[in-house]
């Protein structure tokens, strides 16, 4: 069997998750991605400006990401060249995560106060509210998915969807995807199926003309809301959705 020219690794340092991060930003630069620059520190626009942010996102993430025992960071290597042509987050867990039901999720990348952590903070808590309703349990997820553009169609992303089930597969457990139209196939190839498609509400009385200015640069296409049953298998056992999961519905 001829060796695979990518190989998956497992992320262990904040100088090997700062390679991912200018991976991340170069897949949602290219094509633009609005939901990335709510997300996301951006300051500016120059190549100062760019240094910077990247810098100052990989530290939020990387700390995030050492509190967070169900974060795993991983990226596949191009093993020819030494690049990074992809990565993403899975989040494992194997206790219910949402213990307190949904909480607001806060904005920790821009000034406390300002209506772009507001605006961060209203996307964010609305994109995950099903996720925190429907599934206080074990399960797993997919956050911040990204691949080169020099690498997509090449299988990338496929290696990194399994990485992740390979790992959850044998446990049993659900996962869940709060995606974008444009990782839709990827992920439906993976098992997953589009239980909703979620758009979040921006509206407020008497917006300020930075609120307009950010709901019409940042606002995100439809949030595709995926789901895949234990080991991806769609039988007969499967209800309609993670709201109708049961304790005894798996056994």
């Amino acid at each position: 069997m001829t060796k695979s020219q990518f190989e998956v690794r497992e992320i262990h340092t904040k100088e090997e998750y700062a390679r991912l991060v200018d991976v991340l930003w170069s897949a949602n630069f290219n094509p633009y991605n609005p939901v990335f620059t709510a997300v996301h520190p951006i300051s500016g626009h120059t190549a100062e400006d760019r240094v910077k942010d990247k810098a100052l996102d990989t530290e939020i993430r990387w700390a995030a990401h050492e509190k967070n025992p169900a974060s795993h960071l991983i990226y596949v290597i191009d093993t020819e060249t030494g690049r990074v042509a992809g990565g993403c987050e899975w989040l494992i867990f194997h206790k219910n995560p949402f213990p307190n039901g949904p909480q607001p999720l806060s904005c920790t990348w821009y000034p406390e106060g300002s209506e772009r952590a507001e605006y961060a903070s209203r996307m964010l808590s609305q994109a995950f509210f099903p996720r925190m309703c429907w599934l206080q349990r074990p399960h797993a997820g997919v956050n911040a998915m990204g691949v080169h553009p020099d690498y997509r169609r090449r299988g990338v992303g496929r290696l990194l969807m399994q990485w992740g089930h390979e790992r959850i597969d044998p446990l049993g457990y659900e996962s869940w995807i709060e995606g974008s139209p444009i990782g839709r196939w990827l992920y439906e190839e993976s098992g997953y199926k589009r239980v909703i498609s979620l758009n979040i509400d921006f509206a407020k009385k008497n917006p300020s003309d930075e609120w307009n200015r950010l709901v019409h640069e940042c606002q995100p296409p439809a949030i595709l809301l995926l789901w895949r049953p234990p080991r991806g298998e769609w039988n007969d056992k499967v209800p309609p959705g993670p709201w109708a999961v049961t304790e005894d519905t798996w056994k």
